[in-house]
């Protein structure tokens, strides 16, 4: 792979979010069959609700120590915490490697294919699991859709775009072993705390796994091409 200069640094493929892939057509495939695997399977589990047990039993352990950090976990990463987190991680990405291309293949990757998941949500339009007045009062009130969920859909995309940043670094092993850790705590603490089913969780793990290499190429072969023209165009026009 060779680098393309443009304003604002270099598409450098020493970054893995910024390398080109040989071709769009597989992952975007892969990730339309991915939405529909994972919704037709969301409105069988919404009419056929095979996760219900599992996640009761699951929900019902009455460790103490365990919930309590379940709920703070979740806590962490509502809307506004985790828009907060996005915009450092954000801007940390994009001075660390003094290229705003990865600043923006960092929050486009998050945000779509975290985004994409919030619209499933109401395509399939799941019922939420029936939670105490004690456990709303701890955790918030929940009324959107439960399937897939939004925290899970958030955390293995933020872990999945991480991973992939520190890919050709010293700190891919770390990256990955953060992100196993995230994606697996918060996967079992909404089902702990009872915001979710089992197969919610699943369902967003699957969902990035299936949509997130889509987004990365789309932006890493049309959308930062596309600003860098833009800039430079610019740029151009500004000089004359």
């Amino acid at each position: 792979m060779t680098s393309s200069s443009g304003v604002g640094g270099l598409t450098s493929p020493e970054n893995a979010l910024l390398a080109p892939s040989s071709s769009l057509r597989r992952p975007l495939v892969v990730a339309v069959g991915t939405v529909v695997a994972v919704i037709a399977v969301g409105l069988l589990l919404r009419f056929v609700p095979l996760d219900v047990a599992f996640s009761d039993a699951v929900h019902h352990l009455h460790a103490r120590l365990l919930t309590q950090a379940a709920e703070a976990f979740y806590r962490s990463l509502k809307p506004l915490p985790a828009a907060g987190i996005m915009i450092v991680a954000t801007v940390a990405a994009g001075l660390l490697a003094r290229r705003w291309q990865v600043a923006v293949a960092f929050f486009g990757g998050v945000a779509v294919t975290w985004g994409l998941a919030e619209a499933a949500k109401l395509v399939v339009a799941r019922p939420r699991p029936g939670m105490s007045e004690a456990m709303t009062q701890a955790v918030g009130a929940t009324a959107d859709p439960s399937f897939p969920s939004g925290h899970v859909a958030f955390t293995a995309a933020f872990a999945a775009v991480l991973t992939c940043a520190l890919w050709t670094t010293r700190w891919r092993a770390l990256g990955i072993v953060v992100g196993v850790v995230l994606v697996v705590g918060m996967s079992v603490s909404v089902v702990v705390i009872g915001v979710h089913f089992a197969g919610d969780a699943l369902a967003s793990i699957v969902w990035v796994a299936g949509v997130y290499p889509a987004v990365r190429a789309g932006g890493a072969m049309l959308v930062i091409p596309w600003a860098e023209r833009t800039i430079q165009r610019s740029v151009s026009l500004r000089g004359r």
